[in-house]
């Protein structure tokens, strides 16, 4: 273990080894990794020697006045064109933060609300995003309150930290597959606009219109607009675009009200609408909503960039994002199903003609946008993972290796979202075990290992909440994923031998036939 340096003109020496102001906070961060500080007093003495606290809360303020100089740069730019940015949505803003949680969980999860809809029911599924959108806030709540004490700013460090060596690797592989796989089904998604554009098309070539056309084209549009956004380094480059994106969401869930007043309410509410639904698939229909909404993923890096960071201001900016989705998600699960009924059983793009539909058409070039934003806020936190297993930090590695990295992480994706059929399997699955460990279980667990969790420090409502959201998390993932997992093998085709009869898995590779 590194000790920290004790005198003023080894903390004078330590400052000048490192003059750039971006490099800085990593210094200092890895060194109350080291001694394994949090920022509240009362934390401290479980942990530090109450010799080094006072040195500890030094750097810690040290740490803060050098992230607070950085941000304050980077919202006062040299270049016009930078300064013009800035005016419209201003670095580190609470609205700004808000835009980029949203676009990073916006996308290829709302494109999927009408099939959890129509699994879980109406009436069902408006009580599962009220109560996941309100265990979001909550953690991000909690994920902030332990951000400060620690003073780190990485959802891996701060597992490290307060949940000891290998916590933070199982964080970290859960946190890689919920990205990843997030980025996955953004290039399913991608697919499904390519198709409903090109297949609908009377002048397309025969063979655009093919699997491996369709497959081409998709490629084509991840090399030019998905790609390239994956290389900045950090997440406030994306604010402009994330909002403009974020504003075309908004126009695809007002073209799917308008689609099903023009088409599947047009004579009445249809009877294959259920308002309640139980059993394996209602619980199917919550993995969705817990994939959909998990942003969590991203709160340190924006809370990094939080112009003056406070609980506060995390906290609104977390309760503007997730309300917006809320809203999203509830019109566009409503009147998608209500459009489309018991046919929506994957992402509604699969049931638009946008060729025909020239408002839909609009809609969908908007979602492309999304989806290319959407694509890079989630390999952001999927390379973050990858570099915590392999102890690197993306602010001490020049631009070049980041790229290549995140470009083998990309490639990787595109083929995977490529041959992988349907998006409800990447949510269902991934949904309640890695969005349920990130979202609820970890930020309960580091709240209360931060120091001083009893009744008396932390009130009522944190204590009853951090219990809760951790109770919440554990069902989510046992009962969630056991109900995904038994959803996808009962959707395989029957295999018949002779004397008896299998539901395996294999039966695809045997076409269903009767031996």
């Amino acid at each position: 273990m590194r000790e920290l340096p004790g005198s003023d003109a080894e903390l004078e020496g330590a400052r000048e080894r490192k003059e750039c102001g971006d490099k800085d906070p990593l210094f200092a961060e890895n060194e109350l990794v080291a001694i394994g500080s949090t920022e509240s007093t009362e934390g401290l003495k479980g942990v530090v020697h109450p010799s080094r606290h006072s040195l500890v809360e030094r750097r810690l303020r040290e740490l803060n006045e050098m992230r607070a100089e950085r941000v304050a740069r980077r919202r006062n730019p040299e270049n016009m064109f930078m300064r013009a940015m800035h005016v419209v949505m201003p670095y580190g803003g609470i609205l700004s933060s808000a835009f980029n949680l949203a676009s990073s969980t916006l996308g290829a999860g709302i494109v999927a609300l009408p099939a959890a809809f129509q699994m879980s029911g109406i009436a069902m599924s408006v009580l599962y995003l009220l109560a996941v959108a309100a265990m979001v806030v909550y953690s991000f709540v909690l994920l902030t309150i332990v951000g400060e004490r620690t003073g780190l700013r990485s959802y891996e460090k701060v597992t490290r930290q307060l949940l000891g060596r290998g916590a933070d690797y199982v964080l970290a592989v859960l946190m890689w597959l919920l990205c990843f796989g997030g980025d996955v089904s953004y290039v399913i998604s991608m697919l499904g606009i390519i198709q409903g554009f090109v297949n609908n098309s009377v002048s397309a070539p025969a063979f655009l219109k093919t699997l491996p056309g369709n497959r081409l084209l998709t490629s084509i549009v991840w090399l030019f607009l998905m790609f390239p956004l994956c290389l900045p380094k950090e997440i406030n480059s994306l604010r402009i675009v994330s909002t403009i994106a974020v504003l075309f969401i908004v126009l695809f869930a007002i073209c799917i009200v308008i689609h099903a007043a023009q088409n599947g309410l047009k004579y009445g509410v249809r009877e294959d609408i259920v308002y309640f639904r139980t059993g394996n698939q209602a619980i199917t229909g919550l993995s969705i909503y817990l994939f959909a909404y998990v942003n969590q993923v991203n709160c340190y890096e924006v809370y990094e960039e939080l112009y003056k960071p406070s609980v506060g201001r995390m906290t609104k900016s977390a309760i503007v994002g997730t309300l917006l989705c809320f809203v999203l998600y509830l019109v566009a699960g409503v009147f998608g199903y209500l459009d489309f009924g018991s046919k929506v059983t994957d992402s509604v793009l699969a049931l638009y003609d946008p060729v025909a539909d020239k408002m839909m058409g609009v809609a969908y070039a908007g979602i492309i946008l999304k989806l290319c934003v959407g694509y890079a806020l989630h390999m952001i936190p999927c390379r973050d993972a990858l570099y915590h297993i392999l102890n690197l930090d993306v602010k001490l590695m020049p631009w070049w290796q980041n790229s290549l990295v995140c470009a083998t992480l990309a490639v990787t994706s595109l083929l995977a979202g490529l041959f992988i059929p349907r998006i409800t399997t990447v949510f269902g699955l991934l949904g309640s075990l890695c969005g349920g460990s990130i979202g609820y279980v970890f930020p309960a667990l580091m709240f209360m290992y931060c120091g001083s969790f009893n009744l008396r420090s932390v009130g009522w409502g944190h204590f009853i909440g951090a219990y809760l959201l951790l109770l919440i998390g554990v069902v989510a993932i046992v009962f969630g994923t056991t109900a995904a997992i038994y959803a996808e093998i009962s959707d395989c085709p029957v295999v018949y031998f002779p004397h008896r009869q299998s539901t395996s898995p294999l039966s695809t590779a045997f076409g269903g036939a009767k031996g």
